[in-house]
Order: C-alpha cells, then sequence, then structure tokens
C-alpha cells in the first residue's frame, strides 16, 4: 500500500472513531477533571482509529495476496 492511503485512511478512521465516541459524556465519569475528559476522549479516538485502519489495511494486503496463495503457479 501507499504511505499516502496508508495516511489518509489513518486519518479517516480516527475521525471516524472521534464521531462514533463523540456522544459519550466522559466529563460525568470524571466528574472533577473535564479538561482530562476531553483528553481522554482524543486520546482513546486515536487508539481506536488507528487499531480500524490497521485491521483495514492488512484486510486489504490478505486480499491482494489470497489469488497468489490460492494458485500457486
Amino acid at each position: 500500500m501507499s504511505p499516502i492511503f496508508t495516511l489518509s485512511l489513518n486519518l479517516l478512521a480516527i475521525y471516524f472513531a472521534f464521531w462514533i465516541i463523540r456522544p459519550i459524556n466522559f466529563a460525568r465519569l470524571m466528574p472533577f477533571t473535564p479538561v482530562q475528559a476531553r483528553f481522554l476522549k482524543v486520546i482513546l479516538a486515536i487508539i481506536m482509529g488507528y487499531l480500524l485502519a490497521s485491521f483495514f489495511i492488512s484486510a486489504a494486503g490478505w486480499v491482494i495476496d489470497m489469488p497468489a496463495a490460492v494458485f500457486k503457479k
């Protein structure tokens, strides 16, 4: 995969993860530290987005390599 594709997929997956966890109110779980609650939301979005993008990049690699493994010459 090209690096620009990998980077763009990572950024897209991080944005998607942040959009998914946006409605969760971490400040209610951490009432004395609302700034840390916002920081926790960003860190969780980065971790979840990176894992999601890594899965899709690996799956794309598997799909690309599959015909060579099945139809060996």
